[in-house]
């Protein structure tokens, strides 16, 4: 058992593999506060109700957006589990040749999306990824990173205009049922929810300009609310990232 953390700014999320499959998935709120202590309550309070609790975990790869988590996690697995992470850093083997003008400012969340998108579907790829930030990335079919987009994240893009506003209030992030609002809250979700696939769906047709024709991945800790709702044909891949964590774990293994 192999276990693949993607640490993100708001959570973590954690995969666990069995012969080179994600068979569970689970995730934990990004807090880089937490001593390697306290997170080693948490890992072993999920493995205790995973139906993998005795398997013996074999390794563990990391992919993080967080600096300050990098330290905390290496002395969690060192120190709990005798086990030195494996961390996804600029030269990792991944099968993807990096194309942007500074590849080693490529974060590795955007990587190993990449890595699992194009293993799974290859051909021109343009992969969404929902999360803090909105971000869309474009992998040919020769398998070369050519770099994409980033914007704001629906999340914090709300947080934002409640914050800056006297008379708006917070909002649940939900469909609504009409695109035209008939209250604050509703009006605020059709912008948040419509606004924002437009957006995506603009987003690549520009895309789709550039590259021609491509396959497209929705991913993301916010895929499942936009997936219904972007009328670009797409393949939703929740687990895509954890995906790319597994192959690339086992392209660098000694």
């Amino acid at each position: 058992m192999v276990l693949c953390l993607d640490i993100g700014n708001t959570n973590i999320s954690i995969g666990i593999e069995i012969n080179k499959q994600i068979v569970s998935q689970y995730r934990l709120a990004t807090n880089p506060s937490l001593t390697e202590d306290e997170y080693v309550v948490k890992f072993k309070d999920i493995l205790s109700h995973s139906p993998y609790v005795n398997t013996p975990i074999e390794g563990v790869i990391i992919a993080s957006v967080v600096p300050a988590m990098d330290a905390i996690m290496e002395k969690t697995f060192t120190k709990y589990y005798n086990l030195k992470p494996m961390f996804v850093v600029p030269g990792i083997k991944s099968g993807i040749r990096i194309k942007i003008e500074h590849p080693k400012q490529l974060g590795a969340d955007l990587l190993i999306g990449a890595v699992g998108a194009y293993h799974k579907y290859r051909g021109n790829l343009i992969i969404v990824d929902l999360g803090t930030a909105t971000k869309l990335t474009v992998v040919t079919e020769t398998g070369d990173f050519l770099g994409g987009i980033i914007a704001p994240g629906v999340m914090s893009s709300l947080a934002s205009l409640v914050s800056s506003t006297a008379k708006l209030q917070h909002a649940p992030l939900q469909r609504p049922e009409n695109i035209i609002g008939r209250d604050t809250v509703s009006s605020i979700q059709s912008g948040a929810i419509y606004g924002t696939a437009a957006m995506i769906d603009g987003l690549i047709a520009q895309l789709k300009k550039e590259i021609g024709e491509a396959t497209v991945i929705l991913t993301g800790g916010l895929g499942d609310v936009y997936h219904p709702v972007i009328e670009t044909p797409h393949f939703f891949e929740p687990n895509i990232l954890l995906e790319g964590l597994v192959i690339i774990y086992y392209k660098n293994k000694g």
